[in-house]
């Protein structure tokens, strides 16, 4: 099985060590900043991100990465995929098995497809995106970087969505919206209009609150 760590010890780490191993990983160390944290599986190492340069620098093997961040943090996560890309690490790309992914969307490396999600045909996600538990991105929708989809959440067709942008649990985005990067939309939204870089969107139908 191939090694692998996660950037991250708290729920998205919780969701992805439910499946990794059906996907031929080995969970060998979590990183966190928080150091109040505890581990949260039994025999794996939790430490602090200050430790990982030490920490890599021992280990022989190659080794693959996920960030086990959600919410609104794109930013934060992709300058940790592309430090840990950087390092030598390899980011890995996870589905689970109850998932659906077209074989003509797609993929970037580093996404997370949670159990039940839907990614459809010509959609294309760029690194590190989270499609949560049972969300779903229609056809020929285009997510940047670091996009986070939050369960329930559905993405209808040929949809734009810029990196960073985090769409709330039970959202809907209808057909050929766009939506800018850092966008925050609310859980419940409806999106009928295109919204702008850096705003807060939520209600329905969705409106920019700031």
């Amino acid at each position: 099985m191939k090694e692998i760590i996660f950037w991250g010890a708290t729920g998205q780490a919780i969701v992805l060590h439910d499946f990794i191993e059906r996907s031929g990983y080995r969970l060998v160390a979590l990183f966190d900043k928080n150091k109040e944290l505890n581990s949260p599986f039994q025999n794996i190492p939790l430490l602090h991100s200050e430790e990982f340069d030490s920490w890599i620098s021992a280990r022989e093997n190659k080794i693959h990465f996920a960030i086990a961040i959600g919410g609104s943090n794109g930013m934060d996560k992709m300058s940790i995929h592309k430090m840990l890309v950087e390092k030598g690490l390899l980011p890995a790309t996870l589905i689970h098995d109850s998932a659906f992914v077209s074989g003509e969307a797609e993929v970037g490396d580093g996404c997370q497809v949670l159990a039940q999600a839907t990614v459809i045909a010509r959609a294309k996600l760029g690194r590190s995106c989270i499609v949560n538990t049972s969300a779903s991105i229609d056809h020929e929708c285009v997510l940047g970087d670091a996009v986070h989809v939050a369960p329930g959440a559905r993405i209808a067709g040929c949809v734009e969505i810029g990196s960073y942008s985090f769409i709330g649990t039970g959202a809907v985005v209808l057909p050929r919206i766009k939506i800018g990067e850092n966008v925050i939309i609310g859980a419940g939204a409806v999106v009928t209009k295109n919204i702008s870089s850096g705003k807060v969107a939520y209600g329905n139908p969705a409106k920019v609150k700031r």
